[in-house]
């Protein structure tokens, strides 16, 4: 696109501009941190289309004057498929640990609290709440954003938006499933260990109904499972912290592969 700017229309520029940032624009939709709720769409959208201007200067020449509209439009897809692509590869690890913090509540019983998660815009318990602000936080505190721009910039090499549409088939659907398995892991592997001393309390319990039925086993359960899931998970923030680290630093690799494989 770099060689033929000057040549080209005003309306045609703006287009390709627009094209060139609806990557940005759809991997930044299912990253949490880009939520309407934290950043102003004007900033937001400023923000994608400045990103989008530095890839349409980056990118090989295109001629729009013999493109019509059903070009416009495949490019158009391609670009949103690419950009979903990428967010969702991101995204995943932050939707995990949030699911972690659902699973936990909705064994201790307190999934009745809810509270509405701005980043995500849906109802959430108080503990999926407090580990999806935590993931988040540790995102962009560990250079997680950085990250994101970069990978989505490296992309246009990768998969430019000259390209055409990619020849998918079985196997490109096996990645994504892999993700929602990889996903789901996540979210019982960080609550596992909360889950476990919460089924051991509900068996102590259950052995003393067993021998003193007078006392209220149910409002007991209700409220040494809510002290023991929050003092482990106070335990297990340092671990929690360095798993999205950890996990973070492959992401870049992942995604590129993934979008290598697509663009094939």
């Amino acid at each position: 696109m770099g060689g033929g700017i000057a040549s080209q229309p005003w309306g045609a520029q703006l287009l390709l501009v627009a094209l060139a940032s609806a990557r940005f624009g759809f991997a930044f939709v299912l990253v949490p941190v880009f939520a309407r709720d934290v950043i102003p769409p004007t900033v937001r959208n400023a923000i994608i289309l400045t990103l989008g201007g530095v890839a349409f200067v980056m990118q090989p020449s295109v001629d729009p004057n013999g493109m019509g509209a059903i070009q416009w439009a495949r490019m158009l897809l391609k670009e949103a498929a690419a950009g979903l692509v990428i967010g969702f590869f991101f995204g995943t690890l932050l939707w995990a640990i949030e699911a972690a913090g659902e699973i936990i509540d909705a064994k201790v019983g307190a999934t009745i609290g809810q509270v509405l998660e701005p980043m995500g815009g849906n109802m959430t318990s108080l503990n999926g709440a407090l580990l999806g602000r935590l993931a988040n936080v540790i995102f962009c505190a560990s250079g997680g954003l950085l990250l994101l721009v970069g990978t989505v910039i490296e992309s246009y090499a990768i998969w430019p938006i000259a390209a055409d549409w990619p020849s998918l088939d079985m196997g490109s659907l096996a990645v994504f499933e892999n993700e929602f398995g990889r996903l789901m892991m996540l979210a019982f592997l960080v609550s596992a260990p909360i889950l476990m001393v919460l089924y051991v309390i509900d068996a102590g319990l259950g052995l003393l109904n067993r021998f003193a039925q007078q006392l209220n086993v149910f409002s007991l359960s209700l409220s040494l499972k809510s002290w023991a899931a929050t003092l482990l998970l106070v335990m297990l923030i340092p671990a929690i912290a360095q798993a999205v680290v950890n996990d973070l630093a492959e992401r870049g690799g992942v995604v590129k592969a993934v979008i290598g494989a697509l663009a094939r």
